[in-house]
């Protein structure tokens, strides 16, 4: 699927990046309020679709996002207090996968927001003496960690990734790491360990993007020509197989 375009200073024309989803599945993606998250997403799971259009799609909009109303009928659609029932429907359909590996479609789990998730439900287990942080972190860190083989992949939104959010170390299972806009010197150290980050100030929908098997490279997510279609063809896809 398509990525967006490689705009490092050296390259000539601006390069498209694919990655197959299949060995490229599990995705971390950053970056600050105004950094064009919420845009990139809509133009990724546009893409993967055009790509991929059988594969089932969990969306966890945690913030009940504008972004993604339209999506609010989808039968895998999860707003607000409901993404702990969307992570634990994915988590346990994986569970059955790694029962019955054959036969069986590839699956997404996208969770935006995932932080102030984590924070809202700690706070409630502490009210209420209940687990559901625990659960969340435990689940989506083995699905990191064993999801590949049998096609569960799972893209994070989020604008901090802190290791703290990832249980046992799961964070490093991330195969493409994608930083959107302004970027600290933290947060480059964060996800792009290692590497010759550029110094300069990104605009909203440009960052840096490290997937495995590749070097960092510059990216711009492309503008969306008819926004209003492309959500059309996102649901169209979607609903059609709910």
């Amino acid at each position: 699927m398509l990525w967006g375009y490689n705009v490092g200073s050296g390259v000539t024309a601006p390069l498209p990046i694919k990655l197959d989803n299949k060995s490229h599945c599990h995705a971390l993606i950053t970056g600050s309020s105004g950094s064009g998250k919420s845009y990139g997403m809509l133009f990724l799971i546009g893409s993967l679709l055009k790509e991929n259009p059988e594969i089932d799609i969990y969306l966890c909009d945690f913030k009940n996002s504008e972004d993604f109303v339209f999506l609010s009928t989808y039968v895998h659609y999860y707003g607000g207090n409901d993404c702990y029932k969307g992570v634990m429907e994915y988590y346990n359909s994986f569970c059955e996968g790694r029962e019955n590996k054959t036969g069986l479609r590839r699956k997404l789990l996208i969770f935006d927001e995932y932080p102030a998730a984590i924070s809202y439900y700690s706070t409630k287990d502490k009210q209420e003496k209940t687990k559901y942080a625990t659960d969340l972190l435990n689940s989506i860190a083995e699905i990191l960690m064993l999801g590949r083989g049998i096609g569960y992949g799972v893209w994070i939104v989020t604008q901090r990734a802190d290791a703290s959010l990832f249980a046992n170390g799961a964070r490093d299972n991330f195969m493409i790491f994608l930083g959107l806009g302004r970027m600290s010197k933290e947060q480059k150290g964060m996800i792009f360990a290692g590497e010759d980050v550029p110094s300069k100030v990104y605009q909203r929908g440009e960052g840096c993007l490290l997937a495995d098997g590749c070097p960092l490279m510059e990216v711009k997510i492309p503008k969306i020509k008819n926004i209003v279609n492309w959500k059309r063809h996102i649901k169209d896809i979607l609903c059609g197989k709910s």
